[in-house]
């Protein structure tokens, strides 16, 4: 049996087996549990990189098979953000103390480093150890002579006074753990300046692979979404962690300690909108470039905005759901789901409701409920916005080039795409608007607070579920883990409410971090819709109502005052 070494200061503490069927998209919010720091965009400059891989151990019977493959895409994702790299494979602790001090020395020239590493790893007590090729602990005891202290290389990157990403992906050591005693990595001594990411929460062992060929599920995923354009680096970690998650059926969870203490960016949005149409090689040189997002250098496609909403109008009848979507049992974000509306099946309006985009349906099975404009329509029809299409063809109005996704109102269980008549592209939105003191700003950051709440009730409801923190899931799909309350009825207890702070994963990938009044998203949260595009700012009623910041999932963003979709202050 292996041992498993309890962490210590652990954000996150071990949960039961997770054993279910996947249904939707697993979100794991667990990593990041921690509140994001509001800082500048993150340093511009020279950038080194150092990544180690130890797969071969002669001296043991655990052998991490997919470490030479997760090194060569992680050296190509690293040249592509603009690191100079320097590989490590297979070295031993002579070798790998070396590599570790001449990457400080590089470091100490340059403004930002990046550390990886694969291989084995073991915790001990308080102690986190990484094996060289050369290792061969007989007990604990030889692991601080053959081994490396991960502590003792952390707090030597924070003395060189130099931000840096330290990621640690280790492979499955269950025969070393048995032979030392030991377990999986605990949690790691937190470092200004640094941001530490684990590939597993600390605590819990590292998933066997499906295969031994290939790259592990969270390198291969890492590699993938760092090097997005103008994507925040701990949105690329939100996203390679509902990859593993998904892939793992939630065995294996990412966790990251983020001490950086402002917004790191690895690759700029200008780069996207700048390069040429060719691809570039993967074995491209490191290139200088700043990891600030110049707003002043506007996309050549044209830029995402929140489609306008207007009240349906529609004649009732029969009509087809152009958008796989969900049946809900009231017309607000975050209602119970019904049923589940796959694309081309019928549905009869009844009526629409007075304000916003939802539509009053019955399915084919006669049951009745609430869908968004986004089940209906694909597409906002010109020159009269329709909320739904009746089955047919419907011609749209003239547009300027190829129109882009548009982030949908909130509670859309798809996005909505628009097509507009213009002239020429629109330049981004209220960017100017956006300053530091302003209400929307404000509130994005009373909005980010909220989330950071949120993601932590739900993984109280998670692992230490009790009569307040709990998690259900619906039939539709959807799924709430958060706080609850038990309303009252006329002179005894009533059904419970969500109430407080919570996650609600929508079937269909889009989620709502935030705060619950009366069984509704209400309060500060932060929507995000399957586009990458998000909100963060104010709820009233499942709906943006009040100040917040649209940003689109091209990197532009818009700061004012909304309810739904629409922008009031403009």
């Amino acid at each position: 049996m292996t041992m498993i070494a309890r962490p210590r200061n652990a954000l996150f503490p071990a949960t039961r087996p997770w054993i279910r069927t996947l249904a939707g998209t697993i979100l794991a919010a667990a990593l990041l549990a921690a509140p994001p720091f509001c800082g500048a965009v993150a340093d511009s400059g020279k950038r080194v990189a150092l990544v180690i891989d130890n797969g071969r151990y002669d001296g043991l019977d655990s052998r991490p098979e997919q470490a030479a493959a997760n090194a060569r895409v992680m050296v190509s994702a690293l040249r592509k953000a603009g690191f100079s790299v320097t590989r490590a494979d297979n070295v031993g602790k002579v070798a790998m103390e070396s590599a570790l001090e001449r990457f400080r020395e590089a470091l100490s020239g340059a403004d930002l480093g990046f550390v990886y590493y694969t291989g084995l790893a073991v915790g001990i007590g308080e102690r986190e150890y990484l094996l060289p090729a050369d290792a061969a602990p007989a007990g604990a005891e030889d692991l601080p002579r053959t081994a490396l202290d991960l502590d003792t290389m952390l707090g030597d990157l924070r003395d060189s006074g130099r931000k840096s990403v330290v990621v640690i992906d280790p492979g499955p050591a269950d025969a070393l753990a048995r032979r030392v005693g030991g377990g999986a990595l605990g949690t790691p001594m937190e470092a200004d300046g640094l941001f530490v990411v684990y590939a597993h929460r600390p605590g819990v062992p590292p998933v066997p692979a499906q295969s031994v060929k290939g790259t592990a599920p969270f390198t291969a995923a890492l590699a993938r979404e760092m090097v997005k354009p103008g994507i925040p680096f701990r949105d690329s970690l939100a996203e390679v962690a509902r990859s593993v998650a998904e892939r793992s059926e939630g065995r294996q969870l990412p966790w990251l300690q983020d001490r950086l203490g402002t917004t790191l960016v690895l690759v700029p949005a200008v780069a996207a909108a700048s390069k040429p149409s060719a691809a570039p090689s993967s074995d491209m040189q490191p290139q200088d470039q700043s990891t600030q997002v110049k707003k002043e250098t506007p996309p050549k496609e044209p830029l995402k905005e929140p489609p306008a909403v207007t009240s349906p109008s529609l004649p009732p009848g029969e009509y087809e759901v152009a958008r796989s979507g969900v049946l809900f049992d009231r017309p607000a974000v975050g209602a119970h789901g019904v049923a589940q509306l796959p694309a081309g099946t019928l549905v009869t309006v009844l009526e629409a409701v007075p304000e916003g985009s939802w539509l009053r349906v019955r399915d084919s099975s006669g049951r009745n409920g609430y869908v968004t404009a986004g089940t209906l329509a694909a597409r906002w029809a010109d020159p009269s916005p329709l909320a739904a299409r009746a089955r047919g063809t419907v011609e749209a109005g003239p547009s300027f080039g190829d129109p882009a996704a548009e982030p949908p109102a909130a509670g859309s269980s798809d996005p909505i795409r628009t097509v507009e008549p213009r002239s020429f592209p629109t330049p981004p939105p209220g960017t100017a608007s956006a300053e530091p003191d302003g209400p929307a700003v404000a509130a994005e950051r009373q909005a980010m607070r909220a989330l950071g709440d949120a993601r932590t009730a739900a993984e109280q409801a998670r692992s230490r579920p009790d009569s307040r923190f709990w998690s259900y899931g619906f039939s539709g799909g959807d799924r709430y883990e958060g706080t609850w309350v038990q309303s009252s009825s006329g002179s005894g207890l009533g059904r419970p409410v969500r109430q407080g702070t919570g996650v609600y994963r929508f079937a269909n990938g889009q989620t709502y971090e935030g705060e619950w009044s009366g069984d509704l998203m209400s309060g500060y949260g932060v929507m995000t819709f399957t586009d990458g595009s998000r909100f963060a700012g104010r709820f009233s009623n499942g709906q943006p109502d009040g100040p917040g910041v649209f940003h689109y999932a091209n990197g532009g963003q818009s700061a004012g005052t909304w309810r739904g979709s629409v922008r009031l202050d403009q």
